[in-house]
């Protein structure tokens, strides 16, 4: 069986709102959050959500929707075109679901659902709430919208790339968020484990083994170290770059090299982007190896000069992975394997993601979010999640933990 593909599956009866009936861990975890914080009926909001559709974020949805009302529920599409998201999604959001082909129509698409549910905002005297991952909201209701920026309550974000942007901005309008978080920290190293896990995937289909090889990760902040720890477990031999000289020398304390600048990396097999902004670039892969792989653990297309890349000779050798031939003179030919276009590692297709049962944590902090976004008591600017709300979504978590296995049938189930 190959490492990337999903076994044959014994067929099941997923529970109405996504869990499987397999996994006793995918309690009704978001449900119950939803009844202790006491999130009420909220008629005075419109909400849209910007989000990659795997099942956590759809039993996000299921928990929340009885209680709010949601115009939109846009895919990114590098993660959300997937065999049977549409079909699933459809059937339960009709035509409010919009499932763009590409980053650009992505952008055409959110201004359209932002106008129609700001239109009846404004009719229905209600304000806007959007959900959002990776920060495609705030720049463009700033940039197409700065005229009705008084019709939004404010953006739930999930992301330091979402804050990043979100702080270039002069907002007029709140942005909270549990970017960075505790819990957020507890998930990305479960991210740079999942990271390492598909790498290694990728290798063991081309007939290799990671192990004894040199890596080189660009950022040694919570995935980029996660991500060199996971691939020393796997017997490469990683070396961390940040500009950072603090979180050098954290890494050097674990046991990692580790530099604020570029050194000896010609040798490197294997180089993942983990900066959260441009790092592999042009003048970087032109050193490297034959046959080495540039991998990318950020949330979005940002870590590689993948159009540098393509406008070489390249190739689809696997699902996912393209083999990019540079021949420029100056070296001799090599060949580069560009994973999965740049986009995260962890989204190859037919891989798994970080487990639910860590997502629906940073998911209920934005159900926390959401409802202290709606009391309308923020004003414009960034503000992070309370240490107190935090651990109050940690405190469930470890009480499902804890409580008496009882069958996925013989918990609360939400209609649909």
């Amino acid at each position: 069986m190959k490492v990337l593909e999903r076994p044959t599956a014994v067929a099941t009866n997923p529970e109405p709102d996504g869990r499987d009936p397999r996994s006793p861990i995918r309690s009704a975890f978001l449900e119950r959050l939803v009844d202790e914080i006491g999130f009420g009926r909220d008629d005075a909001h419109r909400c849209v959500m910007i989000a990659h559709l795997f099942d956590d974020t759809f039993r996000m949805l299921a928990a929340l929707e009885p209680l709010t009302v949601w115009d939109a529920v846009i895919g990114i599409p590098y993660s959300s075109r997937r065999p049977g998201v549409e079909a699933k999604w459809r059937a339960r959001f009709g035509d409010r679901l919009h499932l763009p082909e590409d980053l650009g129509a992505l952008e055409e698409t959110v201004v359209a659902a932002l106008s129609r549910s700001m239109t009846v905002c404004a009719s229905r005297g209600q304000k806007l709430i959007v959900q959002d991952v990776g920060g495609f909201a705030a720049p463009i209701l700033q940039t197409y919208f700065a005229d009705r920026l008084h019709l939004v309550e404010g953006v739930v974000e999930i992301t330091k790339q979402g804050v990043w942007r979100a702080e270039a901005l002069p907002l007029g309008f709140p942005v909270v968020h549990c970017a960075d978080s505790e819990l957020k920290r507890l998930e990305a190293v479960r991210c740079g484990e999942t990271v390492a896990r598909c790498l290694d995937g990728v290798a063991r289909r081309r007939g290799v083994t990671l192990a004894g090889r040199s890596a080189l990760v660009m950022g040694a902040g919570w995935i980029g170290a996660a991500v060199a720890r996971h691939l020393r477990r796997l017997d490469m031999t990683p070396t961390l770059i940040d500009v950072d000289p603090l979180k050098v020398m954290e890494a050097r304390l674990a046991g990692f090299a580790a530099s604020t600048s570029l050194r000896d990396h010609a040798r490197a097999e294997l180089v993942v982007g983990a900066t959260g902004r441009l790092s592999i670039t042009r003048a970087l892969m032109e050193t490297l190896p034959d046959g080495a792989m540039v991998a990318s653990a950020s949330s979005r297309q940002i870590e590689i000069d993948v159009d540098w890349l393509r406008s070489r000779s390249t190739t689809r050798v696997d699902e996912g992975v393209e083999l990019c031939r540079i021949d420029d003179g100056a070296a001799p030919p090599r060949r580069l394997l560009l994973i999965n276009g740049g986009f995260p590692a962890n989204f190859l297709p037919g891989s798994e993601s970080v487990a639910d049962e860590m997502v629906e944590c940073i998911l209920g902090e934005l159900i926390v979010l959401q409802q202290d976004l709606a009391s309308g008591r923020f004003r414009p600017g960034l503000h992070r999640i309370r240490p107190d709300q935090e651990t109050a979504v940690a405190q469930l978590w470890i009480n499902q933990r804890d409580a008496p296995f009882a069958p996925c049938g013989d918990a609360k189930s939400v209609s649909v």
